[in-house]
């Protein structure tokens, strides 16, 4: 029951920031740790366009996977936002309202979805785990995903992995090093925008005595009553936070708004 701790690289594209990029997985390989990538497999998010592209993407990504220095998994298609859905999480837990896929229809999910695995597996990059762009996603993107040979997940608000529409699900709960006390952590970078301080703290957290693991060994966790009560006692709390956190925000607007106005 003590915590064990994944680490995962979101937004990994032929644009990234490479310099980056290396820094975390040679960091990563120095401590025997695998992080699991989620490729874009046709980025045409421009935000995420930081270089020039690498002609050599496909085959780096490639030889890291087969070296097993990685894990992979499939970021969304191409990255573009369509609406303001938040999905199955969305707003009640923190997350901004805007997907790729939430809302739309099943069978516009499908050709999505299937448009970038026929991707992957083009360049020879086989994976059955999803990451879902802006953590958005619904249950017809989860049905998409089962009927397209994809059976993991990694989302969710929980502290231990779980099921749901006959997908294996291990959560994803900060975005930095963390100090639990129980459960299974995944700790998200998105290292395009990283700040440079944190290459140190997360330097210090892999050389702790805290337990690393990959994201392969945790979707084999086999829940119980008890983790599933947790899993709920730390869902619900999550939630609170998240609601607390954004009215605090809306509150100390409104008290500055009011000073302003006092003094003109």
């Amino acid at each position: 029951m003590s915590a064990k701790y994944i680490y995962r690289m979101d937004d990994i594209t032929p644009t990234m920031n490479w310099k980056r990029f290396w820094q975390y997985i040679n960091l990563f390989e120095e401590h025997g740790v695998k992080p699991l990538l989620g490729i874009v497999p046709d980025n045409k998010d421009p935000k995420l366009m930081i270089e020039e592209s690498k002609q050599d993407f496909w085959e780096t990504m490639r030889r890291l996977q087969a070296d097993g220095i990685v894990e992979i998994c499939q970021h969304g298609y191409q990255h573009v936002y369509v609406n303001k859905e938040g999905g199955l999480l969305g707003p009640k837990y923190g997350f901004k309202a805007q997907s790729e896929f939430a809302g739309l229809s099943y069978e516009d999910q499908y050709k999505k979805i299937e448009a970038g695995k026929e991707i992957l597996q083009r360049e020879k990059i086989y994976t059955d785990v999803w990451m879902a762009p802006s953590h958005s996603f619904d249950n017809n993107t989860l049905k998409a995903l089962y009927e397209l040979g994809f059976r993991a997940v990694t989302d969710g608000i929980a502290l231990f992995p779980y099921n749901y529409k006959r997908m294996d699900f291990v959560p994803q709960q900060y975005w930095g090093p963390q100090n639990v006390f129980v459960g299974i952590v995944t700790i998200c970078l998105h290292t395009d925008t990283v700040e440079e301080a944190l290459y140190d703290k997360i330097k210090k957290h892999l050389e702790s005595d805290l337990k690393f693991i990959s994201f392969s060994e945790a979707r084999n966790f086999k829940s119980t009553h008890a983790t599933n009560l947790l899993n709920r006692i730390f869902n619900f709390y999550y939630m609170f936070r998240s609601w607390f956190n954004e009215n605090k925000t809306i509150l100390k607007t409104k008290r500055m708004i009011k000073k302003v106005i006092r003094k003109s």
